[in-house]
């Protein structure tokens, strides 16, 4: 199976998808005056009505008062056809609003929605709580209509309403943008959505972050797709999260040298995410010869998995090779400090750190990476990682941070990862 096909099984989870809010019935009933802020609006009172809007208003009104749906609905229609002032499309919408929740008549509600709306009187008789609510239910309605552009604009114009619940409203947001083609931008919505979160101490629920990976992984975002993937690992590091995040890297760098697929390959087996016949021999394949202590113990714990088998020919081959050559390699640590410090260049110290990195030796390895770095004859940015990965496998997740962000250039990204594992993972 590729890789591709592989990420994407993971990535199902959809957001809260069409449903954001359950909205109170009859909202859109306008306000009466300050004194009688229990009685409903008169609409041959309290509005500059066309006559025979308001002659049909207020047989409406009567009739829902008894609940006589029957003329309501057809006086309403009578006032629908004679609206003439943004007066008359807020009377009528309002009534009809009303009308329609009584009768749990939907089609009706979002037209009525439409017409209080675009009467824009509605910020003269609601709250802006009620028109908030107007903007959602008109978006929702849209969104179920696969009228996606409505959706859009009734989400984004609530949005610009103060209000606690606006959190609840960016995944319909992120989806609608999504179906309207606009995926940068969908991506943008959903992390504008996570500094507010947590600035409201809410947590960030781990379907937004896994959505967000795979709508930007499915458009080929690149640096989108990283940072959300950096951003769910962070918020919950599980074999899940990793697993897929790693893959993820690998897939967008397909030209990676072979140490920096080494240095994946050790952080996904650090977080226990490494599994697949081909990841435990693409990670066991260039250390049979030269690192054969940490060959040996991958291939080991593929077969004590069940995921390689041990009677398989290059299995076998490569595990009986580097089981020859271990007693050499433990022997050769055992004096690597001394004769590496006196070296003229750091390339044995840090052939030796790596030796010990893969040996689980981790004190060992920071020692021996350390007389590398104050020496020549080392790329510098793999030494620093090296260093960084060690403290981190030591648990020094203070050291391993500091040594990792000073990381640049190409492995910049992988160094910013194994910070993560650092942070998370480090005692």
């Amino acid at each position: 199976m590729k890789l591709a096909s592989k990420i994407a099984v993971t990535l199902t989870l959809t957001l809260s998808g069409a449903s954001v809010l359950a909205l109170q019935p009859a909202l859109a009933k306008p306000k009466s005056a300050p004194e009688q802020t229990q009685a409903p609006a008169n609409p041959a009172q309290d509005y500059i009505l066309t006559p025979a809007v308001r002659e049909a208003a207020a047989a409406v009104q009567t009739a829902l008062k008894t609940n006589d749906f029957t003329t309501a609905s057809a006086k309403l229609a009578e006032a629908k056809a004679a609206i003439a002032t943004d007066d008359d499309k807020y009377i009528v919408g309002s009534l009809g609003y009303e009308l329609g929740s009584s009768r749990q008549d939907k089609a009706l509600q979002g037209q009525s929605v439409d017409l209080i709306l675009s009467s824009g009187k509605a910020s003269q008789h609601m709250s802006s709580d009620m028109i908030w609510q107007l903007y959602v239910e008109q978006a929702q309605s849209a969104y179920e209509a696969n009228q996606f552009q409505k959706a859009e604009a009734g989400l984004e114009q609530a949005l610009k309403i103060a209000s606690p619940n606006n959190i609840q409203l960016y995944p319909m947001l992120v989806e609608t943008k999504v179906k309207l083609g606009k995926t940068p931008e969908a991506i943008a919505v959903l992390e504008s959505a996570i500094p507010k979160m947590q600035a409201a101490n809410q947590t960030i629920p781990e379907a937004w972050l896994k959505r967000g990976v795979a709508i930007a992984y499915n458009a080929k975002l690149q640096p989108e797709t990283l940072r959300l993937c950096k951003q769910w690992i962070s918020a919950y590091p599980s074999n899940d999260s990793w697993h897929t995040s790693l893959s993820i890297y690998r897939d967008f760098n397909r030209n990676l040298d072979g140490d920096a697929t080494l240095d994946i390959l050790r952080l996904t087996r650090a977080v226990g995410a490494l599994s697949g016949e081909s990841e435990y021999l693409l990670y066991a394949q260039p250390l049979y010869i030269g690192y054969p202590i940490e060959a040996e113990s991958v291939l080991k714990e593929g077969i004590q998995k069940g995921v390689i088998s041990a009677s398989d020919t290059t299995v076998s081959k490569w595990l009986a090779t580097a089981r020859l050559k271990v007693p050499a390699a433990k022997a050769d640590l055992a004096k690597a400090v001394v004769r590496d410090s006196k070296a003229a260049t750091g390339k044995e110290a840090f052939i030796d750190g790596t030796l010990a990195l893969g040996a689980g030796d981790y004190p060992l390895a920071i020692n021996l990476y350390t007389i590398a770095k104050g020496k020549t004859g080392v790329d510098a940015e793999l030494l620093s990682l090296r260093l960084g990965m060690a403290q981190a496998l030591a648990g020094q997740k203070d050291a391993a941070k500091a040594t990792l962000a000073n990381v640049t250039g190409s492995r910049s990204e992988i160094a910013q990862l194994w910070s993560i594992y650092a942070d998370k993972h480090g005692a």
